[in-house]
C-alpha cells in the first residue's frame, strides 16, 4: 500500500481562506460600511457600541482574520463620529465680531452688489480672542474695495450669521454638505484690507491658473458661450443658463459638462508618454529605466489637473486610482482596477466621510464599476460608445429612485452626443486652455469660438429630442417594486456579448412607466418660497398648486425649484391645477392644465384659453373660492365641506370682508402670508379661536394630511447635528 506523503488539512485548522488577510475591495467595503452607518445617525451616536465591535472584531481575527472586517467597519465608524465632533466644537456662532485672516477658496460670485465666497481662514480672533482650532472654510458676503479672485489673501472685519441663512436646495440636503466640506461659518464682511500675494504655496499657483482660463474664456467669448469652455476645463458651470442645464438633466447627458475621470486619464497618459520619450534621450535613462520614471511622473501630473478643473468627484476618484495603479507598478506588484476603485473609495470617504451621502460620489463610483463589469477596451471607439450607452441605462433606476423621473431617450442622446463632446470638443477645449495659459491670444481665442459654436449645437440638439412625446417621465419616489424590477431587467446587459437573449433588458422600461400609485386621502404640504407662499396637494390622480406673494427673483427662483423636486417625488408631470393668488408667478411657472387668476385681472403670459377666475362658481370638484370682492386675491377652501383656508396677501378692507362675510370658526387649519400685518393677525386669529394658524413665508414647509374627516399636521423629524442654527 502507497501512502501519499501529502497531509490532509485538519479540520481543527479551519478553512484555507480563515487564515488569509482580508483584500483591498474587503477593506474597503467594510471602511465604506462603517461611514455610510454612521450616516444614518440623524444626531450622533454612543461610540462605546462600536468600541466594542472594535475590540471583539480584534480578538477574533486572532483565530478568524476575516473578523479583521469587523474591527475596520468599526474603526471607520468612530472616525466619522470623531470627525464630526471635531466639526461641531468649530462652529461658529452668530451675533459676534470676528477678525480673519485668510486665502479665498475657489471662485468668488457677484450677487446683487456683493461677493459671495469660501475662505480658508489662517489666522481667526473672534470678539479679539485668538481661535486656536479655526474652521476649515468660512462662507462670507459683502461688498470688497475691488473683485477678489482666487488665492488672494485678505484680512477681513466680520459679523457672524447663522449656518441657517446659507443658500438652501430641495434636490439636496446643502446644510449637510457645508458641514463635511468644513464650512462652520458664515458672516457679513464689515471692512476689507487686501493682503500681500503669496508667492512660494504651489495650490495658490495652480488657482491663479484656473483663474486666467477663467478671465481669458470671457474675453474671447461672452458669458453664456464662455461656460461651456469653462465647464470642459476647470470645472465651473455658473454661466451656462439655467434652462441649458436643464436640457442636459433631462436627456441624462448632464455628466458631459462636468470634468470626468476620462479626462484626467487621458491628460495624464499623454504626459506619461511625452515625459518616457524624454526621459529615453537623457543619459540618466540607463540608471533609471524610462517607463518607471515617466510613470512616476503621471502621478502629480493627475492630482495638478484634478485640481484644476475643481477637485470633483469624479476627477479626484481617478486620481487615487492613477496613482494606486502608479504605486503598484513602481513596486512591482499585480494590480487589478477594481482594487485601484477600493483604495479610491476607501480614501475618499476617509477623508471626508460626506462623500458617502453625495449623489455624485456614487453616481461616479457605479459608473466605473458598470465600465469594469462590462470590461472596457481602450482604443476602441466603437466599445467605448457602447459603454457609455450601458451606463446610461443600467443607472437608470437609481436615477429614477434618487430624483423621481427618467429620461427614455438618455440612450440614444448619449450615443449621439458623446462622441461629439468626449472625441472633439474636450480635447479643443484642453488645448485652447493650455493657449490661454501661454497666452498665445489668436490661438486659443479661434479654438474657444469653435468649441463655443459646437456646444450650442449639442445643446441645439437634445433641445430637439426633448420634444419627442414620451421623452421624460416621472416616476414618482418610493416605488421600490418598480426599481427592483427595472434593475434585474437592465442588469441582463451586463452580461456578455454573445449571451443570448440580452434584448430583454429592454423590458427594465416597463415597470418604470407604470404610473405611480394614487395618494391615499388628502395631503397638502408647504413648500419653501423665501418671502413667498407655496402650497401643494394631492388627492388621489388630483394635484394642485397655491403660490402668492412670489415678487422678488429669489423667491421665483426658490419656489420654481422646489415645485419642481416636488413634482419629481410624487410622480406628477403636470399639475391638474394651479391657483395663483395674485399676479406673481414662480420661474419657471410650472406646467398646468387649469390655471386660476384672481377675479378682474388677467396675465397676458398666461393663454387665455388656459386661464380662469377664482370665482365661486367656477371651483372644481373638492375646491371651492370664497369671493369678498370684486377684485381680490384668490381665497381657496378644500376640501368641501371646507376645513382649511389658503389666504393671499390681503389688504385691510378685504380682510375685514372676509371675516364678516365668512364664518372662520369651522376650520382647523388657515394658512396666510406672512406679509399681514401684526393687526390683520390679531384680527384673524380672534376671528378663528379654534384654527391652527400658520404665516408661510418665515421658515421651512410643514405637511398635512387629511382623512376621515380630520386634518391632521404631520410630525416632521427632529433637528440634525449639522442642521447648525
Amino acid at each position: 500500500m502507497i501512502q501519499s506523503s501529502q497531509r490532509a488539512p485538519s479540520v481543527r485548522a479551519g478553512p484555507l481562506w480563515a487564515k488569509t488577510w482580508p483584500g483591498m475591495l474587503a477593506v474597503s467595503l467594510a471602511i465604506l460600511a462603517g461611514v455610510a452607518t454612521f450616516q444614518f445617525w440623524r444626531n450622533l451616536p454612543p461610540m462605546a457600541p462600536a468600541v466594542v465591535l472594535f475590540g471583539l472584531g480584534l480578538l477574533l481575527a486572532w483565530r478568524w482574520r476575516p473578523a479583521l472586517l469587523l474591527s475596520i467597519a468599526a474603526a471607520a465608524f468612530l472616525w466619522s463620529n470623531l470627525q464630526a465632533l471635531q466639526r461641531l466644537e468649530q462652529v461658529l456662532p452668530a451675533g459676534r465680531d470676528l477678525e480673519v485672516v485668510g486665502r479665498i477658496d475657489g471662485f468668488p460670485q457677484l450677487q446683487q452688489r456683493e461677493y459671495r465666497f469660501r475662505l480658508a481662514p489662517s489666522e481667526l480672533r473672534v470678539d479679539g480672542r485668538l481661535v486656536a482650532h479655526p474652521p476649515a472654510l468660512l462662507e462670507l458676503h459683502g461688498a470688497l474695495p475691488e473683485p477678489p479672485v482666487p488665492a488672494q489673501a485678505w484680512r477681513l472685519r466680520v459679523r457672524t450669521e447663522s449656518l441657517a441663512s446659507l443658500r438652501q436646495s430641495p434636490y439636496m440636503d446643502l446644510a449637510r454638505q457645508r458641514f463635511w466640506d468644513g464650512v462652520q461659518g458664515t458672516g457679513k464682511i464689515l471692512h476689507a484690507e487686501l493682503r500681500p500675494p503669496s508667492s512660494g504655496s504651489p495650490l495658490d499657483f495652480l488657482a491663479r491658473m484656473r483663474q486666467t482660463i477663467l478671465e481669458r474664456s470671457n474675453a474671447a467669448l461672452s458669458r453664456s458661450r464662455a461656460g461651456y469652455i469653462q465647464a470642459l476645463s476647470i470645472g465651473l458651470g455658473n454661466q451656462i443658463p439655467a434652462e441649458v442645464w436643464q436640457w442636459y438633466r433631462d436627456t441624462g447627458t448632464a455628466h458631459l459638462l462636468v470634468i470626468s475621470g476620462s479626462h484626467v486619464a487621458v491628460v495624464t497618459g499623454m504626459w506619461v508618454l511625452f515625459w518616457r520619450f524624454l526621459w529615453r534621450r537623457t543619459p540618466w535613462s540607463a540608471r533609471w529605466p524610462a517607463q518607471q520614471v515617466a510613470i512616476l511622473a503621471g502621478i502629480p501630473v493627475a492630482w495638478i489637473y484634478a485640481f484644476i478643473a475643481g477637485m470633483q468627484t469624479p476627477g479626484e476618484r481617478a486620481a487615487w486610482m492613477i496613482t494606486v495603479a502608479a504605486l503598484a507598478a513602481l513596486l512591482g506588484r499585480r494590480h487589478s482596477a477594481w482594487a485601484g476603485l477600493a483604495a479610491a473609495i476607501a480614501a475618499m470617504v476617509l477623508a471626508n466621510p460626506g462623500n458617502v451621502v453625495d449623489l455624485g460620489f456614487w453616481l461616479s463610483i457605479l459608473a466605473v464599476s458598470v465600465l469594469l463589469l462590462i470590461g472596457f477596451e481602450e482604443g476602441n471607439w466603437r466599445r467605448q460608445l457602447e459603454s457609455q450607452w450601458t451606463i446610461s441605462v443600467a443607472l437608470l433606476p437609481l436615477i429614477a429612485a434618487l430624483f423621481g423621473m427618467v429620461s427614455l431617450i438618455s440612450p440614444l442622446a448619449n450615443i449621439l452626443v458623446i462622441p461629439l463632446v468626449e472625441l472633439l470638443a474636450v480635447p479643443l477645449t484642453l488645448l485652447g486652455a493650455l493657449f490661454a495659459l501661454f497666452d498665445f491670444e489668436w490661438l486659443y481665442r479661434l479654438i474657444f469660438r469653435l468649441v463655443a459654436l459646437e456646444m450650442e449645437g449639442v445643446s441645439a440638439l437634445l433641445h430637439a429630442l426633448l420634444q419627442i412625446p414620451w421623452a421624460r417621465v416621472s416616476t414618482g419616489q418610493g416605488r421600490y417594486w418598480a426599481i427592483a424590477a427595472a434593475t434585474v431587467a437592465f442588469a441582463t446587459f451586463l452580461l456578455p456579448v454573445r449571451w443570448p437573449q440580452r434584448w430583454i433588458g429592454v423590458l427594465g422600461f416597463v415597470p418604470l412607466l407604470v404610473p405611480s400609485p394614487a395618494a391615499e386621502g388628502l395631503r397638502l404640504e408647504e413648500i419653501p418660497a423665501g418671502s413667498g407662499m407655496a402650497v401643494f396637494w394631492q388627492q388621489g390622480r388630483q394635484s394642485g398648486l397655491y403660490t402668492a406673494n412670489l415678487w422678488d427673483k429669489e423667491s421665483q427662483r426658490t419656489a420654481a425649484a422646489g415645485i419642481d423636486a416636488r413634482l419629481q417625488q410624487a410622480g406628477v408631470a403636470r399639475l391638474s391645477l394651479w391657483v395663483r393668488g395674485d399676479l406673481s408667478s414662480p420661474s419657471k411657472t410650472p406646467p398646468a392644465a387649469r390655471v386660476f387668476l384672481p377675479p378682474g385681472t388677467r396675465d397676458p403670459a398666461t393663454p387665455a384659453a388656459a386661464a380662469d377666475q377664482c370665482r365661486p362658481d367656477r371651483a372644481p370638484a373638492q375646491l371651492s373660492f370664497w369671493q369678498v370682492a370684486a377684485v381680490q386675491p384668490c381665497i381657496l377652501a378644500l376640501p368641501r365641506p371646507a376645513e382649511l383656508l389658503i389666504l393671499g396677501d390681503l389688504d385691510d378692507v378685504g380682510t375685514e370682508r372676509l371675516l364678516h362675510r365668512q364664518n372662520l370658526r369651522g376650520l382647523r387649519v388657515i394658512l396666510a402670508p406672512a406679509t399681514l400685518s401684526a393687526w390683520q393677525r390679531q384680527r384673524l386669529e380672534g376671528a378663528a379661536p379654534r384654527s391652527s394658524i400658520h404665516y408661510l413665508g418665515e421658515g421651512g414647509g410643514k405637511v398635512w394630511s387629511y382623512g376621515a374627516g380630520r386634518l391632521e399636521l404631520s410630525g416632521g423629524r427632529g433637528r440634525a447635528y449639522w442642521q447648525i442654527r
